[in-house]
């Protein structure tokens, strides 16, 4: 077992969870789990202010969870890591079900 690679692999993972740990921001990310949304559709789901859906859409894509897609004059977010995807997925069947 090569300790320095779990150490390593440690931090990365709890630098995720550390992403995580908000609880809307973990409804946005659940929310886009099943793929792309439109902001004004995550706005809605999440029951959050357009404010404050835009400043955790634009951190999360900063922190490289999520990815932006323009289409004229709308803006679509996806989660732009598969990592993110399984573990969220994973998460939703262990406290989901």
């Amino acid at each position: 077992m090569d300790i320095e690679l779990m150490q390593d692999q440690c931090e990365e993972v709890a630098g995720l969870l550390k992403q995580f740990a908000h609880p809307q921001r973990l409804l946005i990310l659940c929310y886009l789990s099943d793929g792309e949304k439109q902001v004004s559709e995550i706005q809605e789901a999440v029951g959050l202010s357009q404010s404050h859906t835009s400043q955790f859409l634009k951190r999360m894509q900063n922190e490289g969870l999520l990815g932006l897609r323009r289409e004229k004059n709308f803006s679509y977010y996806y989660i732009n890591n598969l990592q993110v995807t399984k573990l969220l997925k994973a998460m939703q069947k262990i406290f989901c079900q």
